[in-house]
């Protein structure tokens, strides 16, 4: 908590700020808890983010605590402003997202036309040393679509917390970058959610990649060198050039980094 001689600043700005807003004057004791309750509610916690609602919704419990009945009934009806407020930000925001959904729709037919098609073409060799481990692959390939699944609620259960239906371009945005996931996988993010047993069946798996990681670079070098000038070409033209940790290539030199090409199912249907 702050010290006293640290906040009076603070303390006066917040009383000053609900006098002009709210017409409300607040004592020294009651700017002192409300200095706290915006400490608390803006501590950081990347895991934890109430939505503009709920951030809302908890000022109001709280403030009913502090303020007297005359003084809450003011702060109340500021509340209908408040939430159009939110609203209107939201749907004013909605429109930057659109070149990300162009480029994404285009990456998303690259991927689907181009890419899937030439890294199956291109890991025959893959296909032959993992043909006797087919039991475990199925199981890896199986654990990785009940991810997607996770995170496709995930992703569902965030954008209506947080936008309602006020931005309907961020969540099909946000679905299609899913779709994304499930065409090109994601072995790192999966890698975090796996249980013990699927990590022993990917570790397993991953030990056997790499005796013929070098080979199997070698056979998808064209297709991934194509990849990364798509990716950059095609963010070029629906956002603008980009440098540095913007442009991200999809493949390096890690024996892990070729584990999507094991995940890869192209006889299935995203749903």
């Amino acid at each position: 908590m702050t010290a006293p001689h640290d906040n009076k600043w603070e303390i006066d700005a917040l009383q000053n700020e609900y006098k002009a807003m709210h017409g409300i004057e607040l004592t020294k004791d009651q700017a002192e808890k409300m200095l706290r309750h915006e400490q608390e509610r803006d501590s950081g916690s990347p895991k934890y983010v109430f939505s503009p609602w709920e951030e809302l919704d908890y000022e109001e419990v709280t403030f009913k605590k502090i303020l007297t009945a005359s003084q809450f009934e003011s702060y109340l009806s500021e509340r209908a402003n408040r939430l159009k407020r939110i609203e209107e930000s939201l749907i004013d925001n909605e429109k930057t997202y659109l070149p990300q959904l162009n480029a994404t729709k285009e990456r998303l037919a690259y991927y689907k036309n181009r890419l899937i098609p030439s890294v199956c073409k291109n890991s025959i060799l893959l296909f032959t040393i993992f043909k006797s481990e087919r039991e475990k692959v199925d199981f890896l390939r199986a654990e990785y679509k009940k991810y997607l699944v996770d995170t496709k609620k995930q992703i569902l259960v965030d954008h209506f917390r947080h936008r309602k239906t006020f931005q309907p371009i961020l969540l099909k945005l946000s679905l299609l970058r899913h779709e994304q996931m499930y065409l090109l996988p994601d072995y790192f993010s999966f890698k975090k959610a796996m249980d013990i047993p699927t990590k022993a069946v990917a570790d397993y798996l991953l030990e056997k990649l790499s005796a013929i990681s070098d080979n199997l670079f070698d056979d998808l070098k064209q297709t991934m060198d194509e990849l990364r000038e798509f990716n950059t070409n095609n963010t070029a033209k629906h956002m603008g050039e980009m440098q540095g940790w913007h442009i991200t290539l999809p493949i390096q030199n890690t024996t892990e980094e070729l584990m999507f090409a094991v995940l890869i199912d192209p006889n299935s249907t995203y749903h």
